[in-house]
Order: structure tokens, then sequence, then C-alpha cells
């Protein structure tokens, strides 16, 4: 048998081994087992906005209109 072949039933038999996942480019982050199924998945990091900064957010939401928050959304996301 090839070592890489090996390898992956010995990491099937790893119970400790750990998936680490991120969908966001790592504000979240999910764990799971090795092998396991996705509905397994625990989050073990959360984006963490500040409560001083929630109430900058509601600020604006309140201050300008819904067109010109969503473009500077667009703005913030593509960089122009």
């Amino acid at each position: 048998m090839s070592d890489s072949v090996t390898k992956w039933y010995e990491m099937q038999e790893d119970k400790d081994l750990k998936i680490y996942e991120s969908p966001d480019g790592g504000q979240t982050v999910t764990e799971r087992p090795f092998g396991g199924d996705i509905s397994e998945r625990v989050v073990i990091k959360s984006p963490i906005v500040s409560e001083g900064h929630k109430k900058l957010a509601y600020n604006i939401l309140i201050e300008y209109p819904e067109e010109a928050i969503l473009e500077a959304a667009r703005i913030l996301r593509n960089g122009k």
C-alpha cells in the first residue's frame, strides 16, 4: 500500500483529529471531527463587534438613506 493510502487509514482511526473550516476568510471558524458529517460542526470563533461599533452602525442607519449605506458598503467591499 502506498504511503498516502496508509496515512489516510491512520487518519481515519485517529478520533481526536479535527478539521477546521472558515466560510468567511477567518472571521468565523468551525471545527468538526475528521471524516465527520458537516452537521457535527461547532463554531469555535465568531466575529466580534464591540457595543461601540454597534451603536455607530445604528446611528449610520438612522442618519443616512439606505442607498448611500449600500453604496458605501459596496465601496468597502470592492475597494473603489
